[in-house]
């Protein structure tokens, strides 16, 4: 079997994550995984905690830094052998839900507008998606989080390493009553979240469109942490 992170958050691009991206890649073979989707912040907050950077900046330049974190996981990948795949959880300005964007390649985020950005919130980032992605909202019974319509999504993160079991049984349970398919991720921020979720398949998965093959034919099953 395969094992693979869904959920990981780089010290280059999220100030509150401690783990700088060589070192998670590192960490992540060493607990037994093939490969990890780097799903860094996609919001306003970014533009905040990088504002002298940012300010003035070309919507390339932007991109370019938002995928620092990625590149340099994908680098250290290469590097040891270990799959490194570029996704996004992404966060409308002026709301609190977030959304994990699995089946991206680079190329997409400079062709498309600020996805946080968009006036339509849900509606909008599907319309501006290639056809064939898989959006799933993350850890959605969080504190202030709304209860989304499912009905567009592709899945339910129904187990999240940063959250408590009670709220990720909740998300199981609704992700069943609505016939939504179900992810799991740990929700790296630090070291204490390692391998605290993820999937595991029978074929490797090496890119994009690997990984949207597997999530979309159901050939995986969920990873949880030990107890």
């Amino acid at each position: 079997m395969y094992k693979y992170e869904l959920h990981c958050h780089t010290a280059e691009d999220d100030l509150a994550a401690h783990v700088p991206a060589a070192e998670i890649v590192r960490m992540y073979k060493d607990a037994g995984y093939d490969g990890i989707v780097i799903t860094d912040h996609y919001f306003s907050i970014f533009f905040d905690w990088f504002k002298e950077e940012l300010d003035g900046a070309s919507h390339e330049k932007i991109i370019d830094r938002w995928l620092k974190g990625y590149r340099a996981a994908k680098e250290e990948g290469d590097r040891i052998g270990f799959t490194v795949l570029p996704g996004c959880e992404v966060r409308f300005d002026g709301t609190i839900n977030d959304y994990l964007v699995y089946g991206l390649d680079e190329d997409f985020f400079y062709h498309a507008p600020l996805l946080n950005r968009l006036p339509g919130g849900l509606g909008e980032l599907l319309s501006v998606l290639p056809e064939d992605v898989c959006v799933v909202h993350a850890h959605p019974f969080r504190n202030g989080m709304t209860v989304t319509d499912p009905a567009p999504l592709f899945g339910i993160e129904v187990q999240n390493g940063g959250t408590e079991p009670i709220r990720n049984h909740l998300a199981k349970e609704f992700a069943a009553f609505y016939g939504k398919a179900m992810t799991s991720g740990s929700d790296f921020h630090n070291k204490d979240a390692l391998a605290r979720g993820g999937i595991q398949t029978e074929t490797p998965i090496r890119t994009p469109a690997d990984l949207v093959s597997a999530l979309r034919c159901g050939k995986y099953s969920l990873i949880y942490p030990a107890e």
